[in-house]
């Protein structure tokens, strides 16, 4: 009799793993990066227009890579501005990582990061439960595990902004 098939969200380090495997046997970052160079301008071309300071989202950011190249263009475009990256990464491993590509960036400056050490389920829950909501500017999932993307509500992370993007 075969065993069942282990689900990945129950074992981060078999998912962690497997998910290495999977960037090393594809373009993901490749085309993240083109994204980054040929849409990324235009998505976030609004969203610091008149704004001391840019609310950002990043569910799932992983070790930051990514993340950071998306600052760097909203950094460029919106020079001197301050922002607030909130980062839900549900891997201590990922986010000392991720602390560790900060430490390493230069002209950071003006980027203050808060890290969520939770799934986005988790995150949605407890501002439920704290009765908070946050206004975002920009949300992304870049890196987030897509099947259960499903069990968050866009209205519990904020009651403006409504999936991924920008707001008009």
């Amino acid at each position: 009799m075969a065993l069942p098939m282990r689900s990945l969200f129950t074992d981060p380090d078999r998912y962690l793993q497997s998910f290495r495997l999977f960037l090393a046997n594809s373009t993901e970052h490749q085309c993240m990066q083109e994204f980054m160079e040929r849409q990324l301008p235009s998505v976030i071309g609004s969203i610091g227009n008149g704004k001391s300071a840019i609310n950002i989202l990043s569910v799932g950011g992983g070790a930051g890579e990514i993340d950071l190249l998306i600052l760097s263009k909203i950094q460029a475009r919106y020079p001197g501005v301050t922002i607030n990256n909130h980062v839900i990464e549900p891997s201590a491993d990922q986010i000392f990582k991720y602390k560790e590509h900060v430490a390493a960036t230069s002209n950071l400056e003006n980027v203050k990061f808060t890290w969520h050490e939770e799934t986005a389920y988790e995150y949605e829950s407890r501002m439920s439960a704290e009765k908070k909501t946050k206004k975002w500017d920009f949300i992304h999932m870049i890196q987030t595990r897509k099947q259960r993307l499903g069990e968050v509500s866009p209205k519990a992370i904020s009651t403006e902004e409504r999936g991924v993007g920008r707001r008009g």
